[in-house]
């Protein structure tokens, strides 16, 4: 039986199933499968209940996101992507929210999370996704790049030319001081955030290739002026002309 629930004033439909995703796992918390532009999404049951102006939002804000990456992204690699199953749940204790690719099932049963999340985008941040959209335009796209790192390139997160790209830029230090903006005006001098391993970098410049990124160079203009090398070799591994 399906259930058709309708969460955000734009009327924006997440069709879930009125069977819980996790009734062969009674200890694991329980999820509600929907879709949203293609790609799977579950939810888990009591954020509906706790939390729904911030799960309309989210989702208001996740499509608009999901939107961008079908009208900018090749549709071959927006086909794979809509393969990564994204879930969304409520904060865990003492933990921060935040969005995180989950590659492996080991990290989720030694940290008490379902398993059943491996290979797939989680977030435990809807109830600061609007200010977090406002400082990464298309924070889906981020991790959904960690994935597609992940399962469909070469190797994997081992890909030699983005690792070899990774070691170039980290070398020549053109990273090492570069603008980050906050989203609400402000903005600082800093590292960045790419330098800190090669999918990071794979993912922030995929950011910028495709849409904004939060850290210089933002947009596929600059990356290819300050970073031609990863500005190619994106072009390529996204099979984008």
């Amino acid at each position: 039986m399906l259930l058709r629930s309708c969460f955000s004033v734009k009327m924006l439909c997440v069709v879930l199933l009125a069977t819980p995703l996790a009734t062969a796992q009674e200890s694991m918390p329980q999820y509600d499968q929907g879709e949203l532009l293609g790609w799977k999404l579950q939810i888990r049951k009591e954020l509906k209940e706790s939390e729904p102006e911030a799960l309309s939002q989210a989702l208001t804000i996740l499509e608009k996101q999901l939107q961008e990456i079908v009208d900018v992204v090749p549709e071959p690699a927006v086909a794979k992507l809509r393969g990564v199953t994204l879930w969304f749940s409520p904060v865990y204790p003492n933990e921060q929210p935040r969005c995180e690719y989950h590659p492996g099932a080991g990290w989720l049963k030694d940290h008490g999370r379902d398993p059943a999340m491996e290979k797939g985008v989680e977030f435990s941040n809807i109830g600061i996704f609007e200010k977090e959209y406002r400082r990464m335009p298309n924070f889906a796209l981020h991790e959904l790049a960690h994935a597609y790192h992940d399962q469909f390139l070469q190797d994997g997160f081992s890909n030699p030319k983005i690792k070899m790209a990774h070691d170039k830029a980290r070398k020549a230090g053109s990273y090492d001081q570069v603008e980050q903006r906050f989203g609400d005006g402000r903005s600082a001098q800093t590292k960045a955030y790419a330098m800190s391993n090669p999918a990071e970098y794979f993912a922030e410049s995929t950011e910028a290739y495709f849409t904004t990124n939060d850290f210089f160079p933002f947009t596929r203009e600059q990356l290819v002026k300050h970073d031609p090398t990863i500005a190619e070799l994106l072009g390529t591994l996204w099979n984008h002309p």
